[in-house]
């Protein structure tokens, strides 16, 4: 029980108490947020009186609730009942956004392992001829330069067209039907589709500055059909899964215009 603990505590031994580290209580007197009750004059020996123990509690539960220490701060010195339970309303509000937020990456990620697992069963990387797909979606990127500010770069698989004035990316949709995105307004107005139809396609295994070659070489086996003029590509294994780039697999899709 508190009252048969000793009146003052070392800066050493409160930070034994509450389990932190004694940088934490530094920086705390430091910000004056939790000042120690007795500092020596001349040693700068920090201690602290018993009946800041409640003091201290109060920051570390605020902070288990996910405050900062300005809403601390702010809490600590205007607190009274009805200010005590706008502050849990208002963070059990932004923890239950955090969770949704959570939710809806696991659910991107748990799509990736799928397409990246769904890819690579019965992989022949030396296959080249006709696919049919259904018309599919995908969020717009833009160019290399946007590339990596993109939260959807890190979590989607990556599809790229190359234009002749350059590559354009886009974060592939793989498994989202036009009711997933009836569903996700957060998302719907982004969307863009690549068109339904048939598509001459081969992998390319390899780093991506060699994969003008996978197109030369597959134009010169289209035999006949003609092709459009920009390939898609869509990263199967890649830089997040894989670290030698010689092992990258990419499957490249050109649109056929007429057989």
């Amino acid at each position: 029980m508190l009252n048969d603990m000793k009146d003052t505590f070392s800066i050493g031994e409160f930070s034994k108490l509450f389990g932190i580290d004694v940088q934490t209580l530094r920086y705390y007197d430091s910000i004056s947020l939790m000042e120690p009750a007795y500092r020596e004059p001349n040693t700068g020996y920090r201690s602290y009186r018993f009946d800041q123990v409640y003091r201290f509690a109060q920051i570390r539960y605020l902070r288990q609730l996910g405050c900062s220490l300005d809403q601390i701060r702010e809490y600590l010195d205007g607190r009274d009942r009805n200010t005590s339970m706008q502050v849990l309303r208002d963070q059990s509000d932004q923890l239950r956004r955090k969770w949704e937020h959570l939710v809806q990456i696991d659910s991107v990620i748990q799509r990736k392992i799928g397409f990246i697992e769904h890819s690579v069963i019965d992989l022949d990387t030396t296959f080249m001829g006709v696919k049919s797909f259904d018309e599919r979606y995908y969020i717009p990127i833009g160019n290399e330069e946007s590339l990596y500010a993109s939260e959807e770069f890190y979590f989607y698989p990556t599809l790229v067209f190359y234009h002749e004035e350059g590559k354009r990316f886009g974060s592939y949709l793989h498994d989202w039907t036009a009711g997933d995105l009836a569903a996700d307004d957060r998302l719907t107005p982004r969307i863009e589709k690549i068109v339904a139809g048939d598509f001459f396609c081969a992998y390319h295994v390899g780093p991506y500055h060699t994969m003008h070659e996978t197109f030369e070489r597959m134009r010169s086996h289209a035999r006949g059909l003609k092709l459009g003029p920009v390939p898609v590509d869509f990263n199967i294994i890649d830089q997040f899964v894989e670290r030698d780039s010689n092992k990258y697999i990419t499957e490249v899709q050109i649109p056929i215009l007429a057989k």
